[in-house]
């Protein structure tokens, strides 16, 4: 490491000492402060977000542009509020919270938030007197009230159809009736046996700048869920006036984030320039941002080859491709990684055969070597043995559990004696459904070789098939699929973001056919418990009942390889040491980058 890059790290970590002094002023917290509001009690305030370092000093007429690698393709719209899928850039928007690189919740567009004693009602402190939205309009209150109530609602004004993410409000008071349009059954509540309306959400302006919201019961972790891209706020005048076209390009988008988007060129790319009404703009280095549409498969061939505005200055390096960056010291020089907050897994549906059978899903739950995913990646993942990924709050390493579904070939067989499909005979035909554009993220590699372990290890005949984008999310929702090899990026840093979320039983949209009443009673025990030791006890049980039912099977975690154009400075460094780029939880990379010595330049 150079002399100037150890300066620069130590300068982060002397950033991420100073505000993590300053929450402490704020707020007492626990060794589990990775579980955010989790670890907090009573009446809590927050605030001071993270010391940023001194704007760099953009010459008038000076250019600071990054060819960005986020499109695969072509963005559906910039209708985030509508469509967490819209695949268009991230940093448009900004809502009231946002994640640091360590995946801590730090303001945004709300300067401090509170709770009551029990985490049962919060209040967010907006930046008053703003002129956030690239228009100049003001960014208030009322903009997160009318924008959270269009993401929950089952008729959302000026979108196609409700967003498949409405359930990331769901601890809102009523929400959950009010989005699948249901009555609400409790007796003594006002509303038992009829339906919500908007007006009876847990939202409210109490001003232009102060937005309260009360909730189902206690959820010490809500200020986590808030802080995730679904909750961005859509533009009101635009969408009423526009309708679905407003974030379409065909007119222009007002968006509140570090960015604004300036032309979309369909099929081709989309160009950005840094909003200056954004609260933080002023600490951008970067001018412009513009983002090439390019295919998985020729991503690091733009990396590598690409020119004008057909090239990238970073890009994530597949298994394929790495061996070969390794080897060159060149390219060695721009390797970083990055550990992700995300786990594959294989779900059997325990409703069609032969996966009805808790034997036959004891048996693959036993048949697959993790370490062997692990070498064909070029270590691109590693071993999974519970949900949450590690470094976030809820990962644990207990051996007990790890033993439940550890690969052991010769228990995997020994689970089908006394089946119809004892000795590895009889099997039907079995599919492995998944999901298609994920060869970025060596999907396809994994899966094809998970087919081949069933094959040699319990006799099974495995076909794939692959599901475009488009229909697998609605698909997937019909619960009808055998078997199915499916990711999950977490949204918060959060061990309710993988049990509940994923799979709670009582959901309206259920990735999956597996339930149990224990589980989902764990699940809701854990959302209420704000002692941070109680509620990973919880999730521990929790991971024991699905595990021996085989309501999943974790196989790795995931792990990336970046490259970096050497003229790409000041890219994030979490804690553990890592790069972290522009992904699902931390959405702030651009705010902090900055150009140095591209050539031609």
């Amino acid at each position: 490491m150079s002399g100037t890059d150890s300066e620069r790290r130590a300068s982060l970590e002397a950033q991420l000492r100073e505000a993590t002094i300053n929450r402490r002023t704020l707020v007492k917290t626990t060794a589990a402060g990775a579980a955010g509001a989790a670890a907090i009690g009573g009446a809590a305030r927050f605030g001071a977000p993270r010391a940023s370092a001194a704007p760099m000093v953009v010459q008038e007429g000076e250019e600071q542009v990054l060819y960005n690698f986020i499109l695969q393709d072509e963005p559906l719209s910039y209708d985030w509020n509508a469509n967490l899928y819209c695949q268009a850039e991230v940093e448009t928007f900004a809502g009231v919270l946002t994640f640091d690189p360590d995946g801590t919740v730090v303001p945004d567009w709300a300067e401090s938030y509170s709770s009551n004693d029990d985490a049962s009602v919060w209040t967010f402190n907006l930046r008053p007197n703003n002129t956030g939205w690239s228009n100049g309009d003001p960014v208030t209150a009322h903009d997160f009230v009318w924008s959270w109530a269009r993401l929950l609602s089952p008729n959302p004004v000026g979108a196609s159809g409700p967003n498949s993410y409405n359930f990331i409000l769901y601890d809102v008071k009523n929400a959950e009736p009010f989005s699948a349009g249901v009555a609400v059954e409790k007796e003594g509540d006002p509303l038992n046996g009829k339906v919500p309306t908007e007006a009876d959400l847990g939202l409210k302006a109490l001003d232009d700048w102060t937005l309260e919201v009360t909730l189902e019961g206690p959820r010490a972790n809500f200020p986590q869920k808030c802080a995730y891209l679904a909750c961005y706020p859509a533009h009101r005048p635009s969408v009423e006036q526009h309708g679905e076209q407003w974030a379409l390009g065909d007119v222009p988008l007002v968006s509140n984030g570090p960015l604004k988007l300036d032309a979309w060129e369909k099929g081709v790319r989309c160009v950005h320039s840094r909003n200056e009404n954004y609260w933080n703009a002023e600490s951008m280095s970067l001018t412009k941002v513009i983002d090439p549409i390019v295919p998985s498969d020729n991503l690091v061939f733009t990396y590598e080859s690409g020119t004008g505005d057909e090239q990238l200055d970073w890009t994530s390096v597949p298994a394929a491709d790495l061996p070969r960056f390794q080897e060159d010291p060149e390219l060695a020089a721009q390797l970083q990684q990055y550990v992700y907050p995300g786990i594959w897994m294989l779900v059997p549906s325990n409703g069609i055969p032969p996966f009805d059978n808790l034997q036959v899903r004891k048996a693959v739950s036993h048949a697959i070597d993790r370490s062997r995913i692990e070498t064909l990646t070029k270590n691109l993942t590693r071993a999974a043995q519970v949900m949450v990924p590690v470094g976030i709050y809820g990962y644990f390493d207990d051996p007990a559990i790890n033993e439940i579904q550890k690969f052991d070939p010769a228990l995997a067989m020994e689970a089908l004696v006394g089946t119809e499909f004892e000795g590895g005979k009889n099997w039907p035909e079995i599919t492995i459904h998944y999901r298609g554009q994920e060869s970025v993220y060596n999907s396809d590699l994994m899966v094809t070789d998970i087919a081949e372990q069933l094959k040699e290890n319990l006799g099974m005949n495995i076909q794939l098939e692959v599901i475009p984008e488009n229909t697998w999310r609605p698909s997937l929702y019909e619960n009808k699929w055998q078997l199915v090899w499916i990711r999950w990026w977490l949204d918060y840093p959060d061990p309710d973001n993988t049990y509940f979320d994923m799979f709670y039983g009582k959901k309206t949209q259920k990735r999956q056919a597996w339930s149990n009443e224990e589980f989902d009673r764990l699940c809701l025990q854990a959302k209420e418990e704000q002692d941070p030791e109680a509620r990973l006890e919880l999730y521990k049980q929790a991971e024991r009942i699905i595990q021996e039912d085989v309501g999943y099977i974790p196989v790795v975690y995931r792990v990336d390889q970046y490259a970096y154009k050497p003229w790409v400075k000041d890219v994030p460094v979490n804690k553990q040491g890592f790069t972290t780029p522009d992904g699902n939880i931390f959405v702030r990379m651009l705010t902090s980058v900055r150009i140095e010595g591209r050539p031609g330049s």
